[in-house]
């Protein structure tokens, strides 16, 4: 797959990440530096970002299946797998 192709999949499953959360969202620490991490394109940070709201603020099963695919398209396993998990479990 071309890469520009593959980074315009990864920002949309980080885009319906972010969009499932709600408006107050925004002024959190970790959405400031993903939207940092997204603009310099650094994928996987900005997943960590999205993944470090969600350890202190409800989130769904799509937040968690967003990521999850986003994992997986970055080739990180374990975090696909932990993702899944957390979507699961809701």
């Amino acid at each position: 797959m071309d890469l520009q192709k593959l980074w315009t999949l990864i920002r949309s499953d980080l885009a319906k990440a972010r969009n499932s959360l709600p408006a107050d969202a925004a002024s959190h620490k970790a959405l400031a530096e993903y939207q940092n991490f997204l603009d310099h394109n650094e994928l996987d940070l900005a997943c960590d970002m999205l993944e470090v709201y969600a350890e202190d603020h409800k989130v769904t099963t799509v937040f968690w299946l967003a990521l999850r695919d986003a994992a997986a398209r970055i080739e990180l396993p374990d975090r696909e797998r932990r993702y899944l998990m957390h979507a699961e479990h809701l």
